[in-house]
């Protein structure tokens, strides 16, 4: 069934209200033994969950035959040792969502291999909802495993991907929590992606959402988009702790990042590089650039990193420096921002008041028409 970006966006709005129904009606077939048309237990299909048989053959089964009546493939309580899980298009698979930040309650995908490509594969799967599921991987696996992967390695897909992940923990992934190449058309909120050794959420594409979500502790950036990037709202994520950048774009065109909170990500909160048209507005950057070394050897700490951006509007933001938690390690950053060739660009109105050690910003130079850097104030904390 195809339908309209508009009609996508218009039916994911009404997730919340539907999804406590589905999760009701999915909960009362696992009691009773029943099945409806359209949802199905994994149980049913032979799964175990008892976090000791290898349940990928009985779930794959759930999974085709809700696929092949859009349907539902529900998961009750349980530990699901699983691997390379193909997902078919227009389908949801769903679980009660009862995981916490340090939480391993509810439905548990384990993955159970260390030579597989992801633990779940949305590939060509046009429609699929992910929601109230708990993805854990082996970080320690040699090759990358993506929790989630949506691999188009040639081309974008003829139409919208429109793809749905809510409600959903995925961590400890030797690779990238979600990882989504030439996504068109994306959802990801109410999330959290932890603990991974890559990104929790790497992409190329664009028209996504990505809105309450935190992104922490991942072995990369929080959240990074590189070569093709446009018309994606980054708003209302708590991204910390990541070894990379907390939010790295490059190359994208036209983002709208709003009302974040950026907290002791050990780069920037935010490396912009090659950006186009893109609002950064009303964030918090809290002590960022704990040790930028990690990303390259002389690169200073920072809160903000912005770099050969065109059309680009940084106001309004609040930057505090600080350190860990606790008491305990450095000050950081070193600076505010770190400025290079801008061009028709505003950088006006933040606030850095304790926001950084030595210098609120390190102007780089190279910028270009229409550059303005005005009414920024603040003072180093001492």
């Amino acid at each position: 069934m195809e339908i309209t970006k508009r009609e996508f966006i218009m039916r994911t709005g009404l997730l919340g209200m539907a999804g406590l129904a589905g999760t009701a009606r999915a909960s009362s077939d696992e009691q009773t033994g029943a099945q409806s048309a359209s949802v199905f237990n994994v149980r049913d299909f032979g799964a175990k969950g008892d976090g000791k048989t290898p349940d990928s053959e009985a779930v794959q089964k759930a999974l085709d035959a809700a696929g092949a009546v859009s349907g539902t493939a529900y998961f009750p309580a349980g530990r699901y040792l699983c691997h390379d899980l193909k997902v078919r298009q227009h389908t949801t698979v769903m679980a009660e969502p009862q995981w916490g930040y340090r939480g391993d309650a509810g439905a548990m995908l384990l993955l159970d291999s260390d030579d597989a490509d992801c633990l779940l594969n949305i590939t060509g799967a046009f429609g699929v909802h992910l929601r109230g599921l708990f993805l854990q991987g082996r970080r320690d696996a040699q090759k990358p495993i993506h929790g989630v992967f949506l691999n188009n390695a040639e081309e974008y897909s003829p139409k919208e991907d429109s793809i749905v992940i809510d409600d959903c923990k995925i961590a400890g992934f030797s690779g990238h929590g979600v990882h989504l190449l030439r996504i068109w058309l994306f959802i990801i909120r109410h999330s959290i992606m932890q603990g991974n050794k890559g990104c929790g959420v790497q992409i190329t594409g664009w028209d996504g959402f990505v809105t309450d979500n935190q992104f922490s502790g991942n072995g990369s950036h929080g959240f990074g988009c590189e070569g093709v990037g446009a018309t994606v709202m980054f708003t209302a994520n708590r991204v910390e702790w990541n070894k990379g950048y907390g939010l790295y774009l490059y190359a994208g065109d036209a983002w709208n990042v709003t009302g974040n909170c950026f907290d002791r990500n050990w780069g920037a909160g935010i490396c912009a590089a090659k950006m186009r048209t893109t609002t950064i507005t009303g964030n918090v950057f809290r002590r960022c650039g704990k040790d930028s070394n990690l990303l390259a050897e002389g690169e200073r700490s920072c809160q903000v990193r912005l770099d050969e951006c065109s059309g680009l509007t940084f106001v309004s933001n609040t930057c505090a420096a600080g350190r860990d938690d606790g008491g305990q390690g450095k000050y950081t950053p070193q600076v505010g921002f770190i400025l290079r060739k801008l061009s028709h660009s505003v950088i006006a109105d933040n606030t850095l008041y304790r926001g950084f050690m030595d210098q609120m910003a390190v102007d780089l130079g190279e910028h270009g028409d229409g550059y303005v850097f005005a009414n920024n104030v603040g003072c180093p904390m001492t």
